[in-house]
């Protein structure tokens, strides 16, 4: 009798060793585990595969491992581009990302930092332990897995050539033949804020011993070049810069600012080699280096600004908004080589990172709208600066009227030709 308890209890065991990813790897062609695990509102998010007949990419990251979230910026931009195009049997591509760490706080600064907000996002605070982490048999935070829209895992810790080559191969329609024959961009640096690298010598190059061209930055660390073709292998280098800090970070960031990814340090400088999905990101506004102009209407040039398209703390568009909304879709329609990004800021009221998720809906919300009268989505961004930018004095710890809060409750809409 106490030898078949032996021997039950030790097969119980080792099921269980089995089921809870303590013993082998996952590999191609595996079932992707589901995950429940908590989530940015502090609710319980479950994730089970096949996800939404989508395809996902989900990666494991920590606040604490700078290797982990190497390839954030770069996530993103393939989230922009990819996530609701035609594929041939699945119905979008989507990013979870789960962060193994008992800090909550630094994982949601970290979530601002980054403008992860409109991602799916969830911790794992018992990190390698977590009972559906584990699952995943997982050694470092560095870790990452493709899984198809069947719920198969297709590639483990796929570099970033390797998703978009899958990506590609599943879209139901053919590529742009267009080849970008011109860049522009920024190159800054920093931890917190983020200045132009000024007047510092940028080269690019087809591989390390062939360079294209070689040019200048400009005063605000702008670059613009042109006669390239873009679909050729792409390589940007910097010279280490007395003007840079050895720990402080350097980033290829679009026009308007936006990071697309960090530089990597070597002996001598910074380097990074582009990415076919990055490109776009960087084609020149019509007019490089000044606002670009949307048709006759002054009012409309290149910025946009009205305010009370939502009520505070809301995201339904009100039939007064949507009156408003009607002159966009107007100059939209007028210039159909335009595209729009909708910026949405609210008051100090609430949480920062409560804020932030906030209007990053509510732009989204707007996105949606114009979506729905016809305006393609591939033309339009949706972003949501929180209370990061108050118009007057009414920050955190501030006290304010109504109506001086109600002033920082906006959205902006920038229109812009793209090359």
């Amino acid at each position: 009798m106490k030898q078949a308890f032996f021997y039950l209890l030790v097969m119980q065991l080792f099921s269980a060793k089995v089921f809870f990813g303590q013993d082998g790897s996952l590999n191609v062609g595996d079932n992707a585990p589901g995950l429940v695990l908590t989530s940015t509102n502090n609710s319980i998010q479950s994730f089970n595969f096949p996800y939404q007949n989508k395809m996902v990419l989900l990666f494991f990251w920590s606040s604490s491992v700078s290797k982990s979230k190497e390839n954030i910026y770069k996530y993103k931009k393939l989230y922009s581009k990819y996530s609701d195009i035609g594929y041939k049997s699945a119905d979008g591509f989507d990013l979870i990302s789960v962060a193994l760490q008992s800090d909550k706080i630094a994982w949601s600064q970290d979530l601002v930092k980054y403008d992860l907000l409109n991602l799916n996002n969830c911790i794992a605070q018992k990190g390698y332990n977590d009972l559906f982490v584990k699952n995943y048999k997982i050694k470092e935070t560095n870790s990452s897995f493709l899984i198809d829209e069947f719920g198969k895992i297709v590639a483990v810790n796929p570099s970033l050539k390797t998703i978009i080559s899958y990506l590609d191969e599943k879209r139901n329609v053919e590529l742009n033949p267009d080849v970008q024959t011109k860049i522009a961009g920024k190159i800054m640096f920093g931890q917190r804020s983020l200045t132009g690298l000024a007047n510092e010598k940028i080269w690019f190059m087809n591989s390390p011993s062939d360079t294209i061209q070689s040019i200048m930055l400009d005063e605000n660390g702008s670059f613009f070049v042109k006669d390239i073709n873009a679909q050729l292998p792409m390589h940007l280098f910097i010279k280490s810069s007395s003007k840079i800090a050895e720990d402080v970070p350097v980033f290829l960031t679009t026009v308007q600012g936006e990071i697309i990814s960090p530089f990597t340090k070597n002996e001598i400088g910074y380097e990074y080699s582009l990415l076919d999905a990055e490109m776009p990101y960087l084609k020149p506004m019509s007019d490089y280096g000044t606002a670009p102009k949307v048709g006759n209407d002054k009012s409309l040039n290149n910025l946009y600004e009205t305010s009370q398209l939502f009520k505070a703390k809301e995201v339904v568009l009100s039939p007064a908004a949507i009156t408003k909304l009607a002159k966009v879709i107007s100059k939209l329609n007028e210039n159909p080589k335009t595209n729009l990004e909708i910026i949405t800021h609210t008051d100090s009221n609430g949480e920062t990172v409560a804020n932030s998720s906030l209007t990053v809906k509510q732009s989204t919300a707007i996105l949606t709208y114009l979506a729905s009268k016809g305006i393609a989505k591939t033309r339009l961004k949706a972003l949501g600066k929180g209370e990061a930018e108050i118009l007057n004095t009414c920050k955190d710890g501030v006290k304010c009227t109504e109506v001086e809060h109600s002033k920082n409750r906006r959205t902006e809409f920038k229109f812009y030709s793209v090359l």
